[in-house]
């Protein structure tokens, strides 16, 4: 797998696919700045080299992963728009909304915190 649209085509249920479609584009309008990666087998952003958000699916949800240092800057706002978490990403139901004023937030933090990091993955 080597692109997001390989990715997509991984998913079975069109209406999830085209969701995670429009969110990718989302991101990408709103941080052209962002690099588009598949690592892992799984869709992620990068910017100059370092991770800033990566996305995973299941039958029920989609997974965010924005790694601990963003989930828990946000952990509040993540718990008030009812999404599950877990130590390293948070899961939004199929049938819930996005909270795409939640997701700008999670990517803005990550972009300027990593700003200068020189590893891919926070140590």
């Amino acid at each position: 797998m080597e692109t997001f649209e390989d990715y997509l085509e991984t998913i079975d249920n069109p209406d999830h696919r085209m969701r995670l479609s429009d969110l990718f584009n989302w991101i990408t309008e709103e941080f052209p700045q962002l690099d588009r990666k598949i690592g892992w087998n799984q869709p992620m952003f990068t910017h100059k080299g370092t991770f800033i958000i990566g996305f995973s699916t299941a039958k029920q949800h989609l997974s965010v992963a924005p790694e601990k240092a963003g989930l828990r800057e946000f952990m509040e706002d993540i718990e008030r728009a009812e999404y599950k978490t877990t130590k390293e990403l948070f899961q939004i139901r199929w049938s819930q909304p996005v909270d795409y004023d939640l997701l700008r937030d999670v990517i803005s933090f990550n972009i300027e915190d990593k700003k200068d990091y020189p590893h891919f993955w926070r140590k």
